[in-house]
This record gives structure tokens, sequence and C-alpha cells, in this order.
């Protein structure tokens, strides 16, 4: 009895060893990709940029993560001071890469002299302070709206330029 149990063991033992041997191997990877695993997160987040004239930027988020290449942001806030100037920013996601910032999901911007934006999708090169979107946007400037395609805006210059473009433009001086 005990040599066919002992035996019985033995064939189960080479069978699968020959099985295993012919399998593909699987090796369990411990390395992880960092671009998809954040190194640090972040709930109800607030940051300032202060000096010694005050607050010059706040930006708040409800998530943030930092991951190895970009920084990714959920309900975002921001308002930015400079030069007297105070700009307001809203959308629902933002990811940083390379000074580019891509907005997301109900995108509002307002500059400090009251030109309004909407659209689902702005992206906002910070070192040339140029906002753009391949997307459908809704302007206004005072009383006037614009609605298009697609625009391009020079902050610095206050220049913007659209595409299929219908205008209501009110030309009263307020």
């Amino acid at each position: 009895m005990g040599v066919r149990v002992f035996s019985l063991f033995f064939v189960f033992f080479v069978l699968s060893s020959i099985f295993l041997f012919y399998q593909k191997s699987k090796t369990l990877s411990i390395f992880v990709d960092l671009k998809k695993v954040p190194l640090m997160e972040l709930r109800d987040s607030d940051i300032y940029d202060i000096t010694y004239d005050g607050v010059n930027s706040f930006l708040h988020s409800k998530i943030a993560k930092k991951y190895k290449d970009r920084y990714e942001l959920f309900g975002v806030v921001s308002n930015k001071k400079e030069q007297g100037r105070i700009d307001n920013l809203r959308a629902k996601r933002a990811t940083l890469k390379d000074d580019i910032l891509t907005l997301k999901g109900n995108v509002f911007f307002k500059s400090s002299d009251n030109r309004t934006l909407k659209s689902d999708t702005v992206v906002y090169n910070l070192k040339k302070d140029i906002l753009s979107s391949d997307k459908d946007f809704v302007s206004t400037y005072k009383k006037s709206r614009l609605k298009g395609s697609s625009f391009i805006y020079y902050k610095k210059q206050k220049r913007f330029l659209a595409q299929n473009i219908i205008a209501d433009i009110n030309m009263e001086n307020d």
C-alpha cells in the first residue's frame, strides 16, 4: 500500500515537472511603472505663493497627485495676482507637465479685465502665458459675447484669436 501511494505521488511529481518545464515562464514583477502610480496624494490641498507684497497666487484642489513626470489636480480653483491684476481659474481636472497646464471639464477663466472664457478643455502654457483650445468655447467681454470652435488667447498682448465664431457685440459705451 505504501509503495503504491509513493509511486502515485512520484508519477504525479514527474508529470507536473514536465508540464511546468514546457510552460512559458512567468515572473512576478516587483518593479512598478512610476508614471502610473502617484508618488504622493493630497486631499483638500491649498498652495499659496506669498511675497512681501502679500499673496500672489492661490491654488486649491480637492485631490492633488504627484507623479514622476506630472501633477494631476481634481476640483481646481486658482487665483493669480500679477502686476495688480487678478485672474481666476476653475476646472474639474488639471494636469501640469513641463509648464503646460491642461484643464478639462467645465473650465472657467476670468481675467482681471473682466474677460470670461468657458470651454470643456483649455491648454495653458504658463511660460508663454497663452491659453488655447480646439473645443467649443464661449467668451464674454463687457456686454459682448463670442462663441466659436477654437481659440488662442495671448494674455500679455490681450490678443484673442478664434475660429468659426458667432459674435454678439454690444457697441454701447459703459
